[in-house]
Order: structure tokens, then sequence, then C-alpha cells
């Protein structure tokens, strides 16, 4: 939904041209559906301190955790959204 050739800072996020408010609130809604925990990737296990003393499933579950934010990105869907069209 974003506009890939652009930036991203704390204060906005430009999306494509051709989203519509009605498509942005039906993927947000789905969103809150399907928040999950990160996939982890293999190098950040190896790189986890006591990774070797822990099952991989574990340090997985470890690492996974401590990347999320569940409730930060639950409370961000519920936040109020300002669609802005650029000025030609």
């Amino acid at each position: 939904m974003t506009d890939v050739s652009q930036r991203v800072d704390p204060y906005f996020v430009r999306l494509r041209t051709d989203l519509t408010p009605q498509m942005w609130r039906a993927a947000r809604d789905a969103a809150r559906e399907r928040l999950c925990l990160p996939e982890v990737d293999g190098k950040a296990l190896d790189g986890l301190k006591f990774s070797t003393a822990l099952p991989r499933h574990l340090a997985e579950a470890t690492l996974a955790a401590r990347l999320a934010d569940l409730d930060g990105a639950h409370l961000l869907l519920e936040e109020p959204q300002r669609f802005t069209r650029p000025v030609p």
C-alpha cells in the first residue's frame, strides 16, 4: 500500500496514488486479525547470546517476542488517520 519509492518518517507515510480510503480501511481491519510474532532470521538467532544453550524453537520464540510490539501495533491501528493529496 505504500509507495516503495518514498521514504517513511515519523509523521507520515506516502501511500500509492491509486489507494482509496475505503481500500485502506479494509486493509487496516484485516491487519487487526493477522497481527502475529515476526519470523526470525537465522543470522539473528546465531547472534543471540546463549543461543547454543537454548533449543532452537525457544531461541526463535525469545527473539520474536523481543522484536514484536503487538500492543503498539494494536494501538496504532486504532489511531485516527487523515488522507491528504499532494497539490499538483
